[in-house]
């Protein structure tokens, strides 16, 4: 047995004994040393020095090991430094100080080599990593601060080399040493000599291990995207990460290592690995740059300090900068572009992004010369643009590839040559435009659909293409090369149009949709008056040549004459075949979508040209509109006469149907014979649709004007005639007919319908009932559209049709169409399901936004959520005469107790009529009429009464048949077994039930359709068990509940005796219910519900009625309700079952309701209630403060509301309790309780109720109780709110006659939040709650505002809004419209008061407008410490004010100006006088003296280096600044110039006095 040591001779001898363990089959030194340091009767005086000496001479003699990888040494066993952490962070360590004895001890450590063979144990396999470097990392935080100033530069580096070479999972402790060690290295770095030496080792022998550790994240920051490579678990910490990355840079770009030459370090760079070095060159790139200007003054010595000496160094800096960007142009980038694999060379294309965003961003790049002409200076430009340039180049090529291989798998590296362009664009325009046509060519060409990546980089480039001309006021010569590279767009050869994944001409699922839209806006303010009279003639004569170009192509393509037809031979191979027309069926189908994708342009274009652009004959400059409609309706009719064959079978339109059929079938023939026939017609559909969608859009600029006496139209051409009209509707009615084509077609038709005057069109109704028509047969509820015309289908066209109609043909189908299409159309919006579908849509107004996909749901819930639709009186009356037929089969059911017949309801019917009342809900109640309002009504009575047969008939164990609808828009998918089939049955039942009694209810607060009979019988219905047994929801209960109390009300209130008979007989069935019987007993609950139903008259009763407004009979029946409440308030507190939540809730609400129901009866408390509110709050609010006891907290926090409730009943009506302590236990509960936000509203309802009804005592006793909690600073901060949401729900419920407690109250709560340091220094929320308080007050209660409190508000808004240099992470919004919403009151309300105090509203006005400022981009730290030092705490730098809060400050300097009268409480021996203070003014005349001050903070914002005001801001503000100058005029206008304003400022007043001038009415007109 082991004895330790009891000296510490003899355990220095142990622990220097040559072999270990010292004796055989002893312990290990390292258990002796343990058992020595913990044995307490060992009380050596260097015990520790002596341990400590061992452990680290054993860890630093283990790095010379063979064994220490093997995890067999000292340096690997987690002991050996948990016992060195022990010993060294011991405080009983030794009697002298650490730093006597440690360091010499560390002099005599090798503690780099040890630091170096710990990181190098992260390799090992067998040892516990993590119980090592936890002990290690506390080891080294004492040791290595005290040794690294010992340890070498040579050290360093190994250690810095262990670094670089760990390859694995990071902890936190291996990272954090890691971090220290590599922090002292470059701390050590500054100061170090041979720095020349340590940059040439590094590039031969560390700098690949560096860039292996810093590429898995280093490469992609520039893009804001994730490598591929990255592996999350062997990521670099951050920190980490960071500080490795800054050690490289620092040795690699110090002065030494800059003045070496360049090759050298491109060498090494490229033999670091082609895996990973392009990942981090653009890091590379920026910090040899920021190395660079950090030493410029050193490495490009100037003979002066002069202004030229100056430039001529930034010159220098630039141009070094890009030397070195065309050395890695040429020695890394270009061979690995260039290769054959170059387009999947992803971190090549990322690395040469990220290199030119540097590039863009520091603005290297200055043109020497123009490059289209090629003049360079020097051979250092030459070589730099020559570098640009085939760059520009490879990237233009690698997306011309793209191009032409639709299934390519390169689009990563596409997406960045995109960016490539983007890039050169933003770095210089004149580097790409030369190649403008080939890039808008390439862009168009890319194949869709584009990932969002791609679409983004797309949408970036044409963006940036856009800004620049219109820039330049160049945006029409854009226009024109973009419908130039439209036309050329082509498909390629390889792929048929049949297989492409989109139509080549979809516009929606292309980068060009968005780009429309910006196109749009920028036609509107960038095109000068010439310009735009030239662009309209330029884009129509563009739109004929394409379009010629395809009719030429058409006819080489197809015979003219008889139609050929083409026999396959069975030997032919089908290769062969493809060969035959496919290229020029190729050709045509690119041509047809260059057509189209053109025809979409022109028409966005010339739709947005000014009016003036528009002539009406040829002899004025512009585009004559009969030119327009002539070209466009030319190509409709040749292309759709070229589509059916030719113009003789266009002509026959008097053949009978049988050659109709005839003709249908050799056309569908020949196209079996004939494979191209099919992508030929296909062709000419697509050109006429383009067309018509071109006119639409053209027309659209010319919207009808009511007093206009002439039809709007694009000339004769486009006013059709009845032969016309009835040849499109021939073609749309031919099933053959392509859906895109059908769709325009109906949209032009409906079009013409509406310019006619009054829609007396002679064949409007053909055309609506042709639509209709079609809409019918190609309509299914489970059709989706994506938004795309040329994605329309047969199986989505009705999609498309009903959404055209809804959203824009409602009123012209309301008009013109006949009464039975109304219904069919009516019968169709039914049958669509109310379910929400999978898709994703705007929540706000359920309209398909441009990327998600259009399903009839949405179509449905726009047209009932349109307010044109109930408005339209023949589309409303076919509406609710299709409903009233849809749920006729509810009128057969009976709410009187007889017989359904054996087999009960039909429940096929049920289900199909229910449905209907889902749309119901979202029909507004005043558009059903009087009688369809009833029958409804009645309706969904015996509706409900059929569905609860059904459920009762499930209760009670008999079999129900789930009957498999797909009508009527009930698709019910039942599983397959029977158990789930009745289940899903039964729960649709139940919604069905909700919604009928919802409607109910709602029509109810309209009229009462049911007679006091019925109304009785169906609540004796709702309160039948079997019923209450299907109430499977909480929104069924919730409903039905509703309806109860309702029909309870209604009887109540209605002064006939058959209703007070119908109202006795409810009663008494409550009363045979026994609603509290359960309460009283330990079983199960089975009264909720009637109980609930009993809660729910008391609060009518107290809320509606007085006792002396009822009959006789009524209160005797009320009497004895009361009675059964009297046995819930003679319970004590031990019997209410306290540790069980859910039944102490039901019994305190229960005992509440009681009281409540006593003193409405004005009856006398019984002698044996015991309150116990006080204790129950007391418990709870115990419960809340243990954190020890989270889960009490949780399971009594429901119970909060109604013990609030209890309390506030106990406190009136029980006799001989302590009325204050019944206030300070409400205003404990509340504080308490009220930080939970799932209770707070439950108990703002409680005191709401209640604050009403306090005497006047007790609500000044409450108050004060509440003022004396906000004053207290031991108070938390979430309770104090608490109070202070407390005492402004009781402002402003206060009861009558507190005037004088309000004044008192409110005046100490301001004196507190002026005085009280934790209140006015508080954090942010807390002011949040008092500013609401104060915002709330002035606003409801302006008359109970006097002078005394006017000071202590401007003083705690002046407090609040004062500059400070800490600040809040995210700014306060609400504080700022809080002090807007204070002052603008006081303005408005109480203009007599304030009047007195005008330098106060002028200095809180001033600063409002100081903090509308933000600080400029890219500032330094003092420069941003200076600017946020002018801004309140409450404000964050980083997230300035925006335009909502510019608009309200607008909205509050408005106000100033506007006339108001007083709000103050007058007397009758004041009335003259009062009459003469009531007059409406304003505060425009007096405070004209103080507008100057307000102004000069506007002007010291615009003026101020540091800081912007952005152009929307100034614009909201424009209104109220406006106001001040009106108020200003110009006399003290001029003395402001002179006397406050220097040359900046003057120049901004004149300016916003111009643009006053401007907009200011002089009395002319």
């Amino acid at each position: 047995m082991h004895t330790t040591p009891r000296n510490i001779h003899a355990l220095v001898r142990i622990l220097k004994a040559p072999s270990d363990p010292p004796s055989a089959d002893g312990p290990l030194k390292i258990d002796i040393a343990n058992d020595a340091w913990l044995d307490a009767s060992f009380g050596a005086v260097k015990k520790a020095e002596v341990l400590v000496e061992w452990l680290l001479g054993a860890l630093g003699r283990d790095g010379k090991r063979d064994d220490k990888i093997s995890g067999h040494g000292p340096l690997s066993n987690p002991k050996y430094w948990a016992l060195l952490q022990q010993t060294l962070s011991s405080s009983a360590s030794s009697v002298r100080p650490l730093k006597t004895w440690l360091i010499p001890l560390l002099h005599r450590t090798n503690l780099a080599g040890m630091v170096k063979e710990l990181i190098t144990l992260s390799h090992a396999h067998n040892v516990d990593l993590d119980g090592l470097y936890v002990p290690a990392r506390a080891v080294l935080a004492i040791l290595w601060p005290l040794a690294e100033k010992r340890v070498g530069m040579d050290g360093l580096m190994e250690c810095f080399a262990a670094v670089l070479g760990v390859c694995g999972s990071w902890n936190d402790d291996l990272a954090w040493i890691c971090t220290t060690v590599v922090a002292s290295y470059r701390e050590v770095l500054g100061t170090f000599g041979n720095k020349k030496k340590l940059y040439t080792s590094f590039l031969l022998i560390h700098m690949p291990h560096w860039i292996r550790t810093l590429s898995p994240s280093m490469g992609w920051q520039f893009l804001n995207i994730q490598s591929s490579r990255e592996d999350p678990s062997s990521k670099t910490p951050k920190q980490l990460h960071d500080t490795i990355y800054r050690a490289g840079i620092d040795t690699l770009f110090s002065v030494e290592g800059l003045k070496q030459p360049l090759d050298t370090f491109l060498d090494a760079l490229s033999r670091a690995g082609a895996d990973y070095g392009f990942n981090i060159l653009p890091g590379l790139f920026s910090a040899r740059l920021s190395a660079v200007h950090r030493c410029r003054n050193t490495l490009f010595s100037s003979s002066s300090g002069s202004t030229s000496s100056v430039l001529a160094t930034r010159e220098a800096v630039r141009t070094d900068a890009m030397q070195f960007w065309e050395s890695c142009w040429r020695v890394l980038l270009c061979d690995a572009l260039t290769t054959e694999s170059g387009v999947r060379r992803t971190d090549a294309w990322a690395a040469l992004v990220g290199v030119l965003a540097v590039i863009e961003s520091e603005r290297l790049y200055t043109p020497s010369s123009t490059i289209r002409t090629g003049d360079q200076n020097t051979a250092v430009h030459r070589d730099t643009e020559s570098t640009l340039i085939a760059a520009r180049g490879l990237a233009l090529d690698a997306v011309e590839s793209a191009g032409q291989a639709w299934n390519s798998n390169d689009m990563p590296a596409v997406t960045l040559a995109v960016d490539t362009l983007d890039m050169f664009t933003r770095i210089e325009y004149e580097l790409v435009g030369d190649e403008l046509h080939r890039i808008l060519r390439a862009v168009v060409n890319l194949p869709r659909p584009l990932s969002v990546p791609a679409t983004d980089a797309v949408q970036r480039l044409l963006s940036n293409l856009l800004d620049y001309h219109a820039k330049t006021r160049t945006v029409h010569a854009y226009i024109l090369t973009l419908l130039t590279a439209l036309s050329s767009f082509s498909l390629p050869k390889s792929v048929s149009s049949q297989f492409l994944p989109l139509p080549a001409h979809d516009v929606v699922f292309s980068p060009l949709s968005s780009h429309l839209s910006s196109l749009t806006r920028t036609l509107r303010v960038a095109l000068t008056p010439t310009q735009s009279a030239e662009l309209g003639p330029a884009v129509l004569e563009e739109l004929g040549r394409v379009w010629k170009a395809y009719a030429i192509e058409r006819g080489s393509d197809r015979p003219s004459g008889k139609r050929r037809k083409i026999f396959i031979e069975e030997g032919t191979p089908a290769e062969e075949h493809i060969d035959v027309g496919g290229a020029r069926g190729s050709k045509c189908h690119s041509l047809a979508a260059a057509f189209s994708l053109v025809a979409r342009v022109s028409g966005t274009v010339l739709a947005s040209l000014p009016s003036h652009a528009y002539v009406y004959d040829a002899q004025h400059s512009g585009i004559v509109c009969d030119e327009v409609g002539k070209l466009g309706w030319d190509i409709v009719w040749e292309s759709i006469k070229h589509e059916q064959g030719g113009p003789q079978e266009v002509a026959s339109q008097n053949q009978d149907d049988s050659k109709v059929k005839r003709r249908k079938k050799r056309k569908r023939g020949g196209k079996q014979q004939d494979p191209d026939s099919d992508d030929r017609l296909g062709t000419d559909e697509v050109v006429a649709s383009a067309a018509l969608r071109f006119l639409y859009d053209v027309r659209a600029r010319f919207v009808r004007i009511e007093s206009s006496p002439t039809t709007v139209t694009l000339g004769q051409s486009d006013v059709l005639g009845g032969d016309e009209i009835e040849e499109l509707l021939r073609v749309v009615r031919d099933e053959s007919t392509r859906a895109e084509l059908t769709l325009e077609i109906i949209r032009t038709l409906f079009a013409q319908v509406s310019q006619t005057r009054g829609f007396q069109h002679a064949q409007a109704s053909a055309i609506i009932k042709t639509s209709i028509d079609l809409l019918s047969r190609n309509f299914s509820p489970q059709s989706r559209w994506c938004g795309s015309s040329a994605a329309l289908t047969q199986e989505n066209l009705g999609v498309a049709l009903l959404y055209m109609l809804v959203d824009r043909w409602l009123g012209v189908t309301d008009a013109v169409a006949p009464e039975e299409v109304l219904q069919k159309f009516a019968s169709l919006l039914l049958s669509i399901p109310l379910e929400q579908p999978f898709e994703v849509t705007d929540e706000f107004d359920s309209q398909p936004s441009s990327h998600s996909v259009i399903s009839p749901y949405n179509i449905l819930l726009l047209a009932l959520r349109n307010a044109q639709f109930w408005e339209l009186r023949n589309m409303r009356s076919a509406f609710l005469t299709f409903t009233l037929k849809r749920t006729a089969p509810l009128s057969s059911f009976s709410l009187l107790p007889v017989s359904t017949g054996p087999s009960g309801p039909d429940k096929l019917e049920l289900v199909r009529a229910s449905e209907v009342y889902t749309l119901l809900m979202y029909v507004p109640p005043e558009y059903f009429t009087r009688t369809s309002r009833a029958e409804l009504v009645k309706r969904a009575v015996s509706g409900d009464v059929a569905i609860c047969s059904v459920l009762r008939g499930a209760n009670d164990g008999g079999e129900v048949d789930s009957p498999q609808i797909a009508d009527g828009g009930c698709d019910m998918d039942m599983d397959k077994e029977s158990g789930s089939e009745v289940q899903t049955f039964r729960e649709l039942c139940v919604r069905h039930l909700t919604i009928f009694r919802a409607f109910l209810y709602r029509m109810g607060q309209f009229t009462n359709g049911l007679d006091y009979n019925t109304s009785r019988a169906y609540v004796e219905h709702l309160l039948q068990p079997p019923a209450s047994s299907a109430l499977s929801s909480d929104a069924l209960t919730r409903e039905t509940l509703n309806l109860v109390s309702f029909q309870l009300s209604t009887l109540l209130r209605a002064q006939n005796p058959e209703a007070v008979t119908e109202a006795i007989d409810i009663l008494n069935r409550l009363l045979a219910a026994e609603p509290l019987a359960d309460l009283l007993s330990q079983g199960p609950r089975k009264c909720e519900f009637v109980r609930s139903v009993a809660f729910r008259l008391i609060g009518c009763l107290r809320e509606h009625h007085i006792p002396e407004s009822l009959e006789t009979v009524i209160m005797m029946a009320l009497t004895t309700l009361y009675e059964f409440f009297v046995s819930v308030l003679l319970l004590e507190g031990e019997e209410l079952g306290t540790n069980d939540a859910f039944a102490l809730s039901e019994h305190v609400e229960a005992r509440s309701y009681a009281l409540s129901f006593v003193r409405w009866l004005g009856a006398d408390i019984p002698g044996g209630v015991v309150p116990i509110g006080i204790k129950l709050a007391t418990m709870i609010m115990r419960s809340v403060l243990h954190i020890r006891l989270p889960l009490v907290g949780t399971k009594h926090i429901r119970t909060c509301p109604g013990v609030l409730a209890l309390l506030f009943e106990e406190l009136w009506c029980l006799p001989d309790i302590s009325n204050l302590e019944y206030l300070e236990t409400i205003a404990a509960l509340y504080s308490i309780c009220g930080t939970e936000m799932e209770v707070r509203n439950a108990l703002d309802i409680q005191v709401a109720k209640a604050a009403r009804e306090l005497s006047i005592d007790y609500f000044a006793h409450l108050l004060s109780v509440i003022a004396e909690g906000i004053e207290d600073p031991r108070l938390p901060v979430g309770r104090c709110k608490s109070l202070i949401h407390l005492s402004t729900i009781l402002l402003h419920d206060a009861p009558q006659g507190t005037l004088k407690v309000v004044r008192t109250f409110v005046t100490r709560c301001l004196d507190a939040f002026t005085g009280r340091p934790h209140l006015c220094e508080g954090p942010s929320e807390l002011k949040e709650h008092y500013l609401e308080l104060i915002a709330n007050h002035c606003s409801d209660r302006p008359t109970a505002l006097r002078s005394v409190d006017l000071g202590s508000i401007w003083s705690l808004l002046c407090k609040i809004l004062s500059g400070t240099a800490d600040h809040d992470t995210a700014t306060s919004f609400a504080i700022f419209h809080y002090i807007v919403s204070i002052a603008g009151s006081l303005v408005r309300l109480r203009r007599d008061i304030v009047i007195h105090t005008l330098p106060h509203l002028a200095f809180v006005l001033h600063r409002l407008l100081l903090i509308t400022k933000r600080a400029r981009p890219q500032l330094g730290a003092k420069q941003s410490k200076l600017v946020a030092g002018t801004l309140p705490s409450w404000v964050s730098p980083s997230q300035p004010l925006g335009i909502a809060e510019s608009r309200a400050l607008s909205r509050l300097l408005t106000t100033l100006t506007v006339k108001t009268v007083p709000r103050t409480y007058t007397t009758q021996q004041h009335t003259a006088i009062a009459a003469e203070a009531q007059k409406a003014e304003s505060l425009a005349q007096p405070f004209a003296k103080h507008v100057g001050h307000v102004l000069l903070a506007y002007i010291d914002c615009m003026n101020d280096p540091l800081c912007v005001l952005t152009p929307e801001m100034r614009r909201e503000l424009e209104p109220g600044l406006f106001s001040l100058c009106e108020m200003l005029g110009e006399y003290n206008r001029d003395a402001l110039m002179v006397s406050a304003l220097d040359s900046g400022g003057k120049t901004i007043m004149k300016s916003l006095w111009r643009e006053y001038e401007k907009q200011r009415y002089v009395g002319k007109g």
